[in-house]
């Protein structure tokens, strides 16, 4: 046999041991080891060095896998099976801690946050603040934690408090702690004006290289002190791939008054690591996936699957199904928490919908109700889900 043929032969080996085998993201590992390691192939390679032949092999796998070895990216399992909690263990894993000195080093100085909070308070039309107090605080929630400094500012008129992130120096929260008391919307104005404001506003507190996207802009009502107050409230989201990440959240409230505007309180929530994880997974991979497990649920009829690309964080529901754990709705004081990594991903949402019928087992119910998987798009593991209503 010549050279040629003799690559040739081993290249259509591996293939045909490849494409056999893989049938789930699951076998690909196993495919990849039984291809490279089999008697046959050893035999083979005794005789030669091929190494473009491995290097073709892999390199094919990478590109319908995603999975690889040898120089190329492995793409890691995510999910982790869950740590369980007591209510006290719990409570201690998002308790504030001290910040140490070697950590110190890393962050905005303490002159740096309160320059910063005075430029965006005056920006936003609070003049003449003075700082009365300022604190470097840490949260810790599992595997994010945030290093802010508590900031309050006050002038005659007006208290506020702010965080600002002691490692980027952005803002993180903003609240004028009695502007509700005594103001609300005088002024009637259109949503493409109200719009026009929020944007300015965004504007003012330095965050447009964040990329945040407007995507709610509406007038209604707020209770403070037991008493209706009529604001403006927006809601901005960061998108990655045109895609809304829920967990990435900027909210802020504002008043229109007879001849002036003033922001009443300013929230970001960044609940969760974003992981730009590529996609893998098709999308019939993903159906097979989340129907394969719904059948070991129930034997319910699937009435009708909906799918889409999605980001969402992981979560315990179907790992709570698995295990017969009976904590998914109700938890108390006595109650062991059961909680994922805080990682957030781009998944496959796969909406699964069954046909009506009268459930007398409160475990098999559970199991049997219209669901929501999340299907990791480059993993093909579930990393979490929810319960549905139907499908609309």
């Amino acid at each position: 046999m010549d050279e040629e043929n003799e690559k040739d032969d081993i290249d259509r080996y591996i293939e045909s041991i490849v494409t056999k085998k893989i049938s789930e993201p699951e076998g690909f590992e196993k495919a990849i080891r039984e291809a490279l390691y089999s008697e046959k192939f050893n035999k083979r390679l005794k005789k030669r060095k091929i190494i473009r032949t491995i290097s073709t092999a892999c390199a094919t796998v990478v590109l319908t896998s995603g999975v690889a070895i040898g120089g190329y990216i492995v793409y890691e399992k995510v999910w982790k099976e869950p740590k369980q909690y007591t209510y006290q263990e719990f409570q201690n894993t998002i308790a504030d801690t001290e910040v140490s000195e070697e950590e110190k080093k890393k962050l905005i100085s303490e002159e740096q946050a309160k320059q910063t909070a005075l430029e965006i308070a005056k920006n936003l039309g609070y003049e003449n603040e003075e700082i009365e107090s300022i604190d470097l605080k840490q949260n810790k929630r599992e595997t994010y934690e945030e290093k802010y400094y508590e900031i309050q500012a006050k002038n005659n008129q007006d208290t506020i408090k702010m965080k600002i992130n002691a490692v980027n120096g952005q803002i993180m929260a903003f609240d004028n702690t009695n502007l509700l008391e005594k103001e609300e919307n005088k002024k009637q104005i259109t949503k493409e004006e109200a719009i026009k404001i929020a944007n300015d506003i965004y504007t003012k507190i330095n965050l447009e290289k964040e990329n945040y996207q407007l995507d709610i802009c509406n007038e209604e009502y707020k209770v403070f002190n037991g008493e209706k107050r009529k604001i403006w409230n927006t809601k901005y989201y960061k998108k990655y791939n045109n895609i809304i990440n829920p967990y990435e959240e900027l909210n802020f409230d504002f008043i229109i008054g007879e001849n002036n505007i003033k922001v009443s309180s300013i929230y970001i929530d960044l609940n969760g690591i974003y992981e730009d994880n590529p996609q893998v997974i098709t999308e019939q991979e993903a159906i097979n996936i989340a129907s394969n497990k719904e059948k070991e649920f129930t034997q319910k009829e699937i009435q009708k699957i909906e799918t889409k690309i999605g980001i969402r964080k992981m979560n315990n529901f179907i790992y709570l199904l698995e295990n017969n754990i009976d904590n998914l709705y109700n938890r108390d004081l006595n109650t062991n928490f059961t909680e994922t990594d805080n990682i957030v991903r781009n998944v496959w949402i796969v909406k699964i919908e069954h046909n009506y019928t009268n459930e007398n087992e409160i475990d098999s119910f559970y199991k049997g109700i219209n669901k929501e998987y999340y299907i990791d798009i480059t993993t093909g593991e579930i990393i979490g889900g929810k319960k549905i209503d139907k499908i609309e």
